[in-house]
């Protein structure tokens, strides 16, 4: 499989030599103008009114499609602009070659017919991927199956009309006097009539997928509509454009065909490249700001340098100088200009494509790194958006908390900030206040800070954590002394003063039986509050855990849980406070799954892995658990109190899993 750096380098060479081949043909068309200029032929000159429309929409559709391929190499529209720039400028091509072989010098080169033939009808390719264009934008995909059988219609019916054209055996100017080597004479009914049928098609499917266009405008809202406003305004034009193509080609009016077929030609570039400017149709300007800027920097540095070379060359006096001298002076001219020229470009463009964007970015770029930095009150001056606010991912997986560790509300709109392949910050903003790739570019040139300010916002939860934790232990420890005060107060309290009452009662009557009798009921009731103590204190620390460790504390509890405990337990002796933290959360975890859980099985496992205790109850009850319950939450903060680490994952008719690490050292 192909890996997306393979991709991406593929993608820019094919674009390089995409472009590359369309620059040498301009300049080749732009020699031979000169050239057959001089061997008194200007009607076969390009570089008219005309000409100069078309190479104005060469440039833009050519600007469009390489932005739009560098930014979204699978989108098809790029690859139509692309297409649509390439064959205009090879009817370029093909109008120097053929007016240099066939009339200014006829025979001097070779395939002069064929190439006149193929492009007497390449102007049925522009109508063609002018309605794909038209019928995938902005998405890259028809608007239902039906706009898809269309768009099939037009490439096979332009496609017919095409092959069957090359037949012809009269070719349309400006080659009428040109032999097509591969007419077919009698045959004039298929290779005019029907193509022309043909091309009726082709143009109705354009008309038609402009009113694609024009639906996908009406249905569209917000953003989405401003984005496809300037196309939708340049198709309700179209139907004129076609109709006075198809005028102008059956009164041979040359020139009015060509502006009438250029008319869309131009503009449908041009408005696409007003959308990406505007409202990021396809969401592409800031590729196509970044080729701009680079393309005026080398044409100027270019210039530069040439200029240079040729003032060395052509200077007199003081001025002349050799030629090293020269290119050496140039080289360091254009090395002093190129940083701050292609600042400066890159700042005027950026401004002219997206003030806005740029503005915002640039107020973030310039305070970032100050001291005292406020990131929320930063971006609600650069964005003019006072409900900008700003959360970072918390500690438990799904959760967001702001700078302070508080937990953060759930925006309703958002740019999620990503860096080195994970998510960084959440930026929320107001729709209606800021455009959502002004933000996503303010919040990209933050993503250094947002980064810091993540791990601020992480520490600071984990201060929070733990403060609320110290507080809820303090209170479940409060809690706990009332508790055994309650249980000595109404337990062995009240039996020892009723022994004590009853002895004293016994020894004040003298009646010696009496005596007998309350000795003998004093020491039943004293072993009875004995017992009563040795419960209290078990609960506190029990016997069993002191004596025989985790795996006896464990047994103890399965032969008095209520419902059947399967153990698994390979741990020996440990630290006193690691086995009665665990203690506690498998007791506590037990507990649960026999009172709340309805469980049929509890299943018990602990291990001691290297320098930790793991732990896990996993019972088949109900499920649903609240895990910041009062009840979890208290274990989860005796567990973090000891440094561990307490999970709890309940899903509602699947039961719940307690699972926990506790360090113990080796």
């Amino acid at each position: 499989m192909e890996t997306a750096g393979a991709q991406t380098k593929r993608v820019r060479v094919a674009l390089a030599a995409v472009l590359g081949t369309q620059l040498a043909v301009g300049v080749g068309a732009l020699v031979s103008d000169h050239a057959i200029a001089d061997e008194g032929h200007p009607e076969l000159v390009q570089t008219t009114a005309v000409g100069v429309g078309l190479i104005l929409g060469v440039v833009v559709a050519s600007l469009v499609g390489a932005a739009i391929v560098s930014a979204q190499p699978r989108h098809p529209v790029g690859w139509l602009f692309l297409a649509l720039s390439s064959v205009i400028m090879f009817s370029a091509f093909a109008a120097s070659w053929v007016g240099w072989g066939a009339i200014v010098h006829p025979g001097s080169l070779p395939g002069t017919g064929v190439i006149a033939a193929i492009d007497n009808s390449a102007w049925i390719a522009w109508f063609v991927i002018i309605a794909l264009v038209l019928l995938l934008t902005p998405t890259g995909t028809y608007l239902n199956r039906r706009w898809r059988v269309v768009g099939r219609a037009v490439i096979g019916a332009g496609g017919a009309a095409f092959a069957l054209a090359l037949f012809r055996t009269e070719l349309d100017a400006p080659y009428q006097s040109v032999d097509n080597p591969l007419g077919a004479p009698g045959l004039g009914w298929l290779t005019s009539g029907v193509a022309y049928v043909l091309v009726l098609l082709v143009a109705v499917g354009l008309v038609a997928s402009g009113f694609s266009l024009v639906l996908r405008w009406r249905r569209a809202e917000g953003d989405e509509r401003q984005r496809l406003m300037w196309l939708a305004l340049v198709v309700a034009v179209l139907p004129v454009c076609v109709l006075g193509a198809f005028i102008a080609a059956s009164a041979e009016a040359t020139e009015l065909m060509v502006l009438s077929t250029g008319g869309f030609i131009i503009l449908i570039p041009v408005a696409a490249g007003l959308s990406i400017t505007r409202y990021h149709l396809y969401d592409v300007e800031r590729v196509l700001s970044r080729t701009t800027s680079y393309s005026l920097l080398t044409a100027i540095l270019v210039g530069t340098y040439a200029g240079i070379i040729w003032l060395g060359a052509r200077g007199t006096g003081r001025w002349s100088t050799t030629p090293e001298v020269a290119a050496t002076i140039g080289a360091l001219t254009v090395a002093v200009l190129a940083a701050p020229l292609r600042r400066g470009l890159q700042d005027a463009i950026d401004r002219r494509f997206n003030r806005r964007r740029h503005d915002a970015v640039r107020l973030i770029t310039g305070e970032i790194g100050s001291a005292d930095l406020d990131l929320d009150d930063l971006m609600r001056r650069a964005f003019a958006d006072p409900s900008v606010s700003i959360s970072y991912p918390g500690i438990d997986a799904g959760s967001w908390v702001r700078s302070t560790g508080e937990a953060a509300a759930e925006p309703r709109n958002a740019v999620e900030v990503e860096r080195a392949g994970r998510v960084i910050a959440r930026v929320g903003f107001e729709a209606g206040a800021v455009d959502r790739a002004v933000v996503a570019a303010g919040a990209a040139a933050a993503s250094t800070e947002l980064d810091n300010a993540r791990l601020r916002a992480e520490l600071a939860e984990r201060l929070v954590e733990l403060a609320g934790s110290q507080r809820r232990l303090a209170e479940a420890q409060r809690e706990e002394r009332r508790r055994i005060e309650r249980d000595l107060h109404d337990g062995a309290q009240q039996q020892l003063i009723a022994l004590a009452f009853e002895l004293q009662s016994a020894h004040l009557s003298g009646d010696p039986e009496r005596m007998s009798s309350a000795l003998a009921a004093g020491a039943h009731e004293a072993q009875s509050a004995v017992r009563d103590l040795r419960a209290l204190a078990n609960g506190l620390h029990p016997a069993a855990l002191a004596d025989g460790g985790l795996p006896a504390a464990l047994d103890d509890l399965r032969a008095h849980a209520t419902v059947p405990v399967r153990l698994d337990v390979d741990v020996a002796r440990l630290d006193p406070s690691v086995e009665f933290t665990a203690w506690l959360a498998l007791g506590e975890a037990l507990v649960n799954a026999q009172k709340h859980a309805q469980a049929t099985e509890v299943r018990v496992c602990v291990r001691h892995v290297s320098d930790s205790l793991t732990f896990e109850v996993r019972d088949d009850g109900r499920g649903g658990a609240n895990p910041d319950g009062p009840g979890l939450r208290g274990l989860r903060d005796r567990v973090g109190a000891a440094g561990g680490v307490l999970r709890i994952d309940s899903v509602p008719a699947r039961g719940t899993v307690v699972s926990g690490v506790i360090p113990c050292g080796s």
